[in-house]
């Protein structure tokens, strides 16, 4: 009996692996075809390359909008250069070594006695203390304006010293100062009274700072200027990065940009705070000095600065997930109970046709918006959670419509000569099932499979975009974004095209490799 098994199960196997090794052989002699599964060969790679190389985190920070902070926002990717828009490069600077002081007046720091005797003339509250000194040059090589100048600053853990037995409290108070490729240092922040560092702190250039001094500047040059603080706010950056030129026009300042961080500590004498700098009982743990620039990455970036090409990317392997568990579980679904149905008949194919007609007049959309709005407010669930209750919602309403076309392939085929003849000669109903009926069944459950992939995709897009969110960066969620946004997102086509363009290709991919299956389930069309 298990010699018996055995065989009809390598029989069934290789029954199974012959009929897909011939359709695959079919389906690569269509252009079609070939065209389907090549890009579905490149989906799949690139699912791949995303689950290896993208960062586990990024569902935890997507939605986290501080873990965008050194992002430029709303800029469009890189390679709009190579059609001539000229840009200004995103760079990002860390590890920078910094030069101490003890100052006791301004001649001791060189860009302090530019700044005090050879500029604005403005005077800072640096006037006495311990100052670290961070210094980074940045090349604007093309006319375009930098879209913002932002340091983040995480200091150690401890905010005091020990001095003379006393804890006494120190206080670092940062200052940006930027020197201009004309030789004009601008001061682009000076911390408030009162300002502490916290355990990590964003600071920002500030366009009143250098706004008010530049107009000062380009008053004693002659070029009036009525501009007014939302004027000033409205131009940002672009005045520490430009030329201006009357009214609201500025033009790009190319060049080479020295930028310094001023970090001046104060609270006790300066020789005690270097000792407790020198010991890493005080100081700065992790600095950076970012420059947004006006383009950045494969894809760009949208409101909230996350990088796009991250989300298309992670977009993959769900989208690969989320059609082919889908499909795959539904069509096996269909396909079991399908024969079983139109195998067995009687009372069994009663009570599996009522459970079809119970499913089919369920509303798939209603009943996923109830589900997806029941549990994406749910802590106990993570978003790989909810994404998979959602697919086996597709799953459990999905595979009516393919079990009723397999029951009656069943019939039909049940009703051959030869399966009375092999019922005549002692084959068993498995025997008859995986030896006759399902090999003839399996090129239209591919069928099926084929063109159920792309709909489930669209589905969970769908699902998105009225609101109803897993959690995970998908496709659909970074059009849900837009939509949200579409105030602005009408003006971005980066944000909008490539995860519309990545549903269209991925379903197109699918429904090519459907049409040249057709050849092999449709006999009139079979060559």
């Amino acid at each position: 009996m298990a010699t018996s098994r055995a065989r009809v199960k390598e029989s069934f196997m290789s029954r199974l692996f012959s009929s897909i090794r011939a359709g695959f052989k079919e389906v690569w002699s269509n252009n079609m075809g070939k065209i389907g599964l090549s890009i579905i060969v490149v989906i799949i790679g690139i699912s791949i390359y995303a689950v290896a190389t993208l960062p586990p985190d990024l569902p935890d920070r997507w939605n986290y909008q501080f873990a965008w902070s050194e992002y430029p926002k709303r800029v469009p990717p890189e390679w709009i250069k190579y059609f001539g828009v000229p840009i200004a490069k995103h760079e990002v600077y860390e590890d920078i070594k910094p030069k101490s002081y003890i100052i006791k007046n301004p001649q001791q720091s060189e860009v302090m006695l530019k700044y005090y005797y050879e500029s604005i003339g403005k005077k800072s509250q640096i006037l006495y203390g311990y100052i670290q000194e961070y210094k980074v040059e940045y090349k604007l090589e093309q006319e375009a304006f930098p879209t913002g100048l932002q340091v983040f600053i995480t200091p150690k853990n401890q905010s005091y010293i020990t001095y003379r037995g006393q804890n006494i409290t120190i206080q670092a108070i940062p200052i940006i100062l930027i020197e201009r490729p004309d030789g004009l240092i601008i001061e682009a922040y000076e911390a408030p009274t009162g300002f502490k560092l916290n355990e990590l702190s964003a600071i920002t250039a500030d366009p009143l700072t250098f706004g008010r001094e530049l107009m000062n500047y380009y008053r004693e040059k002659g070029i009036e200027s009525n501009l007014t603080d939302i004027d000033l706010k409205s131009l940002g950056i672009k005045l520490a990065f430009g030329e201006y030129l009357g009214g609201k026009h500025v033009k790009p300042l190319t060049g080479t940009y020295t930028i310094y961080l001023l970090i001046m500590y104060t609270g006790a004498p300066p020789n005690v705070i270097e000792n407790a700098i020198r010991s890493g009982e005080l100081g700065i743990e992790k600095l950076s000095i970012v420059v947004m620039g006006s383009a950045y990455g494969l894809f760009g970036t949208d409101v909230m600065g996350r990088d796009l090409a991250l989300g298309i990317f992670y977009g993959f392997p769900v989208a690969v997930v989320i059609g082919l568990f889908a499909a795959v579980s539904s069509v096996l679904i269909g396909l079991v109970i399908g024969v079983i149905s139109g195998y067995y008949g009687g009372l069994i194919d009663e009570i599996i046709q009522r459970i079809i007609d119970i499913l089919a007049n369920i509303p798939l959309l209603p009943i996923l918006i109830l589900v997806g709005v029941a549990i994406q407010e749910n802590p106990n669930y993570g978003p790989w959670s909810k994404l998979f209750i959602i697919i086996g919602f597709l799953v459990i309403l999905g595979w009516g419509g393919l079990a009723i076309i397999v029951r009656s392939m069943t019939l039909s085929i049940k009703a051959e000569p030869y399966i009375e003849a092999a019922r005549a000669i002692g084959a068993s109903n498995r025997r008859i099932i995986f030896r006759h009926i399902i090999p003839q069944i399996i090129p239209y459950a591919m069928a099926s499979l084929v063109f159920s992939v792309p709909g489930a995709i669209i589905i969970e897009a769908g699902l998105s975009v009225l609101g109803i969110e897993h959690g995970l960066p998908t496709w659909g969620k970074i059009l849900a974004d837009a939509q949200a946004n579409r105030g602005v997102a009408y003006t971005m086509w980066w944000w909008i095209l490539p995860p519309g363009l990545m549903l269209a290709i991925t379903s197109l991919a699918f429904v090519l490799l459907g049409l040249a299956i057709e050849t092999i389930v449709e006999p009139r069309l079979r060559r």
